[in-house]
């Protein structure tokens, strides 16, 4: 939805796959994604990394100032580091919390990175460091909350012709940023993102479309809504399950024939697959949940009995007592 105790980057080194070191932020809650949505494995790893890797930075004070400043530098070295301390800066504010200096809205930290980002994505490089630059970047900035500032190089990351990485860790900064002002209560409405989002979500690779899926349903749009209904109808069954429950977050049961399906097949044989399917139950049962109040009164019978063999024989705890609160919430 990856531990290592590798040291911090040296001051005076780069490295060339300083992606894979990109240090994350906490996002408001890790329930968040996983109770509330469907994610796609490899985004959920994509996430995850961003997370854990902030983990890894050594402790030690930064002047944000300076390193905003070096950010502009012609030099690739200074700049490396520049990024990776910004990182490093952002995460012991974090950890201050009330006591830290709330760098993760700070504007001009925002503006800096951003602007780096869309330089990198207009160099068009295909060269591996550019790669790896342009990946570490775009998931640095899903860590701040200044939407107007980091979305318009976001959206610039999903396009078609750019490397899949860097595609995935632009949808999936998206919706990080997206999620944390669904969250408290402030969804963006933000037209030309959503229409990204929309184009995203016809793309051949059904990974984009079901991420694209997954962050649609975090924006307050009537665009949004109306693609999540196509969505619903899409050949690809992950997809079709992140656009049910994007709905029923906004109140919608237009998904509950998605949701009938998905509580009553049976799991894979592959263990690779498994994962995905408990996912997919669990986040049914609560969408479900949520749903109670308003379903008919046709609809809760018929939920009722799809439920009962998960409450009575499902092998999973979890997944037992999910069902049951979902029988509750259906009486």
């Amino acid at each position: 939805m990856m531990n290592s105790t590798d040291p911090a980057l040296p001051p005076n080194s780069t490295r060339p796959d300083l992606a894979d070191d990109l240090p994350p932020v906490q996002p408001p809650s890790a329930g968040f994604i996983v109770q509330l949505f469907v994610v796609p494995g490899l985004i959920v790893l994509a996430v995850v990394a961003v997370w854990a890797l902030f983990g890894r930075i050594a402790a030690g004070e930064q002047d944000w100032h300076a390193l905003v400043e070096e950010l502009q530098s012609q030099n690739g070295h200074i700049r490396n580091r520049a990024m990776y301390g910004l990182a490093q800066v952002l995460d012991q504010d974090r950890r201050r919390g009330e006591r830290g200096q709330h760098l993760t809205s700070n504007s001009e930290i925002a503006t800096a990175l951003s602007d780096q980002l869309t330089r990198e994505l207009k160099s068009n490089s295909s060269s591996k460091e550019s790669i790896a630059i342009q990946q570490y970047l775009t998931r640095a900035v899903g860590l701040l909350d200044s939407p107007k500032v980091t979305m318009p190089p976001l959206r610039l990351s999903l396009d078609a012709t750019r490397d899949m990485e860097i595609r995935k860790s632009g949808v999936a900064s998206i919706a990080m940023i997206a999620g944390r002002a669904f969250e408290s209560g402030t969804p963006l409405d933000d037209p030309e993102t959503v229409t990204a989002l929309t184009e995203l979500s016809a793309d051949s690779q059904p990974l984009m479309r079901q991420t694209a899926a997954f962050a649609l349903g975090l924006f307050q749009s009537d665009e949004a809504n109306q693609q999540l209904h196509v969505l619903l109808g899409n050949e690809d069954w992950k997809t079709c399950v992140n656009a049910a429950i994007a709905l029923s977050r906004h109140g919608s049961m237009d998904g509950l024939p998605v949701f009938k399906r998905a509580l009553t097949e049976k799991p894979s044989t592959k263990p690779e697959e498994q994962v995905e399917y408990f996912m997919i139950l669990t986040n049914s049962l609560k969408a479900l949940s949520n749903l109670g109040p308003q379903m008919s009164d046709l609809d809760k019978a018929e939920f009722r009995e799809i439920l009962k063999p998960l409450v009575n024989d499902h092998a999973e705890v979890r997944i037992r007592v999910d069902a049951q609160n979902a029988l509750q919430m259906l009486k």
